[in-house]
């Protein structure tokens, strides 16, 4: 019964934050993360999305353009996964990929450190510490 639970720590363990930022927010209602994440392994690691205590809802968004009355428009909708491959890394950033937070429990103060739990598809959980940063 341990077996999967340390193959999911052996997972933790190979993906790393490189580096990640959490917009400082404008009001309460939805504020924005965006993070790298390294994969040295073998094999992909699909990101599904995450959780903060600070925000009622985490989704992972990815961002569109689609042609609309003959103009490009540019646009985010929620995605089911984001993949870091296999020895590389995963971007997340404004107009790509990112994590948008939803309801703030609380007001962000610029500059303090706020957790985020990064969930994989096979069950592993990352924490992660990111900046409030005005960008």
């Amino acid at each position: 019964m341990a077996l999967p639970f340390l193959l999911g720590l052996a997972l933790a363990q190979e993906v790393r934050l490189v580096e990640g930022w959490v917009r400082y927010p404008a009001s309460l209602a939805v504020t924005a993360a965006y993070l790298t994440l390294e994969n040295p392994g073998e094999r992909p690691l699909r990101l599904l999305g995450a959780e903060a205590a600070w925000a009622e809802r985490v989704e992972l968004h990815g961002t569109f353009h689609q042609e609309k009355d003959g103009k490009m428009v540019m646009g985010m909708r929620p995605v089911d996964f984001a993949e870091v491959p296999p020895k590389g890394r995963l971007v997340l950033k404004p107009g790509g990929y990112h994590l948008m937070l939803f309801n703030l429990k609380r007001p962000l103060k610029l500059g303090e450190k706020v957790e985020l739990v990064l969930k994989f598809q096979n069950g592993t959980q990352l924490k992660v510490l990111l900046p409030v940063e005005a960008r």
